[in-house]
């Protein structure tokens, strides 16, 4: 019997936000904006040599590097996978992301210090609004948090039509709606449990349930340009889960980007079982098995060592990729 049809879909309660991809086109730049401003730390860096067969880097063949950065371990803090694509030069950036909203006096402070003025839309007593230098926008909020508590709270993204995407994401991904935080024009979403301040709820295999980071829906109204720059969010589920999602997307009608693979080497034991799905609106969604993702996610205390050592690296195709995926956006050879 097939893991489809031999055990149920766990409930939302199981299920993690895990992370957001980024791809960008400055490293040091990066690192210096997500450790130096915001104050996290870099968690992992790995280098590749060609494309992810799960288009984690995008539809490129080229090497890439990838550097997750959180406040703190992956088992319990939301972090962020900023992709870098070697042989490509830039991207168009749409508006498919709407904002990230972090608690943080600390990255406040930091941004009003250190942080170039032309990165900054909007600075009040409560908050400052700022960009990364590729432009994504993150909402800082002047507040503290309870110790151990993750300072992100909240990936905002744009939808055309929110009714669709609600029913999407809560019928069909059994997210849970924060009602106190919703109204006619976004809605709130979470996994997991929002329980009491000192509650450590963990999955199976230890990632960390309580209080996540909330997915916020808005509702514009409008046709969503997610550009080539787009991202992709990622969440933890059992692994039978996953060809229960696939085939349940399959049944509705829903574009299923990636059907469900294993991602590792011939000689990786603990390869991760994922499937990528495509929303209403273009949004990628990454379901990955959290039995192996959570062996492959530990914190690597090298990890800084490596981003620094893959500055030195510098691949350069001449049929190098200016901002698009597909051939016409190559740069042509020059003879």
């Amino acid at each position: 019997m097939s893991d489809a049809t031999a055990f149920q879909e766990s409930s939302s309660d199981d299920r993690r936000f895990l992370h957001y991809t980024m791809k960008i086109t400055d490293r040091l730049a990066t690192k210096n904006f997500f450790c130096n401003i915001l104050g996290m730390k870099i968690l992992r860096h790995e280098e590749m040599d060609s494309g992810c067969s799960a288009q984690c880097n995008g539809d490129y063949e080229s090497p890439w590097s990838k550097t997750m950065a959180g406040y703190g371990h992956e088992h319990s803090f939301f972090a962020f996978e900023l992709n870098y694509n070697y042989d490509v030069e830039g991207y168009t950036y749409g508006d498919d992301l709407s904002a990230v909203t972090i608690y943080s006096r600390q990255a406040v402070a930091n941004a009003r210090q250190f942080l170039d003025k032309k990165y900054i839309e909007k600075d009040s007593k409560e908050l400052l609004i700022i960009h990364s230098p590729d432009g994504h926008r993150f909402i800082l909020i002047d507040e503290d948090i309870y110790p151990g508590q993750d300072h992100v709270r909240c990936l905002s993204l744009n939808v055309s039509d929110l009714n669709k995407s609600k029913d999407y994401y809560t019928r069909l991904l059994k997210m849970k709606i924060n009602e106190n935080e919703s109204n006619d024009n976004h809605v709130k979403l979470y996994y997991g449990l929002t329980t009491s301040q000192d509650s450590q709820v963990k999955s199976k295999s230890g990632f960390l349930l309580d209080k996540q980071c909330q997915l916020q829906l808005n509702g514009l109204n409008k046709h969503i340009d997610r550009g080539t720059g787009y991202g992709r969010k990622a969440f933890s589920c059992p692994k039978h889960d996953i060809d229960l999602i696939q085939n349940m997307m399959e049944k509705e009608g829903f574009t299923v980007l990636i059907p469900a693979m294993e991602l590792g080497g011939l000689l990786d034991f603990n390869k991760q079982k994922v499937v990528i799905l495509s929303d209403p609106d273009g949004h990628e969604i990454c379901f990955v098995g959290e039995e192996n993702y959570f062996k492959g996610c530990e914190t690597d205390s090298d990890a800084e060592k490596k981003f620094y050592k893959g500055l030195e690296n510098t691949p350069d195709d001449p049929n190098k990729y200016l901002v698009g995926e597909d051939e016409s956006a190559k740069r042509k050879a020059t003879p």
